[in-house]
């Protein structure tokens, strides 16, 4: 076995200070490890834990400073290698289901959706809400009324039978009727991969891709909840 430098995992969801801050302690710590060691010319690998910001989704990770202050902190001869991961493709994903109905439960508002956390398991194993974006749909299949909600808060939950199977917890909406369609931004990391997809059987999503247009990143990540 031939040593080649230390790999760590500094934290996750920190900003480019609080990282910068772990690589330099962990950089100073391995440089007099290797030595002792007898490594030259040494990779440390600084893992991931770039923060995504669900709560505000147009506040992303500081890249140009982390990347500028990353690479002065690097020696002649060593490799310092990072994992971006979530921080880079989780911008690129969107989940979209509807809305099958809107009820009421001890004078709070509940939107049940086709799908749920065996589609997007992020915001339930994550604790945080999902954003998302009200598609709205003017035709209505259904003879029965059209129930919504109009300028309150409504949690949107799946169609699982546990507690648990909540996307976002008491989201201001300007309308949101049965039969419109929910848009959920920030869906392109530890969603599919990481959901108990066969839960109660019920199908998988379809997935879609589409070329990126140039836009900018307000417009990529669609902006708070609607």
């Amino acid at each position: 076995m031939r040593l080649r430098g230390l790999h760590a995992h500094l934290a996750s969801g920190v900003d480019a200070d609080g990282l910068l801050a772990a690589a330099g302690r962990l950089v100073a710590f391995g440089r007099e490890w290797c030595a002792e060691h007898g490594v030259t010319n040494p990779e440390f690998n600084l893992s991931g834990g770039m923060a995504v910001d669900y709560a505000r989704p147009d506040v992303v990770f500081d890249w140009a400073a982390y990347g500028r202050r990353l690479a002065a902190l690097a020696r002649p001869g060593e490799t310092l290698r990072i994992e971006p991961g979530r921080a880079v493709t989780a911008y690129c994903g969107w989940y979209l289901t509807r809305v099958l109905d809107v009820k009421r439960s001890h004078g709070e508002a509940f939107a049940v959706v086709a799908g749920g956390t065996h589609h997007l398991r992020t915001p339930a194993a994550k604790g945080h809400d999902q954003p998302f974006a009200v598609i709205s749909v003017p035709d209505w299949a259904s003879p029965s009324p059209r129930p919504g909600v109009a300028a309150q808060p409504v949690t949107i939950a799946g169609q699982l039978c546990t507690p648990k199977d909540v996307l976002a917890r008491r989201a201001v909406v300007k309308r949101l009727r049965a039969g419109d369609l929910l848009a959920f931004g920030l869906a392109g990391a530890y969603a599919w991969n990481i959901s108990h997809q066969s839960f109660l059987m019920h199908p998988p999503p379809a997935f879609h891709y589409l070329p990126q247009p140039s836009m900018n990143r307000h417009d990529e990540i669609g902006g708070p909840p609607a």
